[in-house]
């Protein structure tokens, strides 16, 4: 008993308690980077293999992102609703208006722009963005979670799951893309959420072997319902993003104890630059290669979609070294007093869009 609470409370998993869910992160924004440079890419011929990896793992990137956010949300939710509205709804919804009118503008100067890219600026909060949707989803699901907070969990949850699993499979549409997602993904956000205690202590537990068997589940799983069976059977989808969630923590879990991987987690800790500006050079990168037919060598797409992954969060992490702590209103609320957490108006920015 005494050997393993020492062991609970070394500085090792002391570290891995804290570092897992940034890793966790760092994995799920690389993921959301690498899957917006192959639907751009593949618009020009240039996604290669990447194409089908990229969708497939559509049970994979967003359920482990929205997953995460819900793992934070718990004291955040137990606030009043003008501190939740003060501290989270206002940045995430200024943020979310800010980058998609610099998104919308850029994308109407490229060559071969959208036709309806300056009209839609006007629809952002009734259409949401297809880049920038997550931080209005957030900021819905924080108000959905703050509203449901003294119902009762199974009532909650098994709410979420029924409409994700109708969504998901196909059932119900809003027409909209964002929508239909923000629907589809609402169930991992309110059991992270409803489940953060449990989870927050078990993670870290994990071990290889653990990790290992969920992700071999998912692989397997994945690989039945879309090659043999059907993954649009109510409720497949939520299963499988059930077992990419835990895979994916547990992969956090193994990134957080290998130095050599500390670029993981530094990313998770960065996902808000990196979700906002990643968006820039991949559509400038689409609409600069549009009808030029171009011979591409072959192969040029197995190297194409990491590279254009890799610029796309160097950009992104560049420009927060360069503006964060000398300008506000890029990447925070412009008013620091108004999204204060501390005492006096000690403002916190929020890096992580989690």
């Amino acid at each position: 008993m005494t050997s393993a609470l020492a062991a609970a409370t070394s500085p090792e998993v002391r570290s891995v308690r804290e570092g897992w869910i940034d890793s966790a992160r760092g994995l799920a924004i690389i993921l959301v980077v690498l899957f917006h440079a192959v639907i751009n890419l593949d618009l020009v011929g240039l996604a290669g293999p990447w194409s089908r990896l990229a969708y497939t793992l559509d049970t994979f990137r967003m359920p482990l992102f929205f997953f995460l956010s819900g793992l934070l949300a718990p004291s955040l939710l137990a606030r009043p609703l003008r501190e939740v509205l003060r501290t989270r709804c206002l940045n995430l919804i200024y943020l979310y208006v800010l980058w998609c009118l610099l998104l919308g503008t850029f994308r109407g100067l490229l060559p071969h722009p959208p036709p309806d890219a300056f009209a839609s600026l006007a629809r952002i909060l009734v259409e949401p963005n297809v880049y920038l949707w997550f931080l209005y989803t957030l900021c819905l699901f924080t108000l959905v979670g703050w509203l449901t907070r003294r119902l009762p969990a199974w009532l909650v949850v098994g709410t979420a799951l029924i409409v994700s699993a109708v969504f998901a499979a196909g059932l119900l549409s809003t027409g909209d893309v964002p929508w239909d997602k923000t629907f589809r993904y609402w169930f991992f956000f309110v059991l992270a959420s409803r489940a953060a205690p449990a989870v927050r202590s078990v993670v870290p537990r994990m071990r290889p072997v653990h990790v290992v068997g969920l992700g071999v589940a998912y692989v397997v799983a994945l690989g039945f319902f879309l090659y043999v069976a059907d993954d649009r059977i109510i409720f497949v989808r939520p299963m499988l993003g059930l077992l990419a969630v835990a895979a994916g923590c547990g992969l956090g879990v193994l990134i957080a104890r290998v130095p050599a991987l500390r670029f993981v987690r530094h990313l998770g800790t960065r996902t808000l630059p990196i979700y906002v500006v990643h968006a820039f050079p991949i559509t400038a990168a689409a609409a600069l290669l549009t009808q030029r037919n171009i011979d591409w060598p072959p192969g040029t797409g197995l190297v194409a979609v990491p590279l254009l992954t890799l610029v796309a969060i160097l950009l992104a992490l560049a420009l927060d070294r360069l503006i964060t702590g000398r300008i506000r209103g890029i990447f925070d609320f412009p008013v620091a007093r108004w999204t204060a957490k501390g005492p006096a108006g000690v403002g916190q920015r929020a890096y992580s869009v989690t």
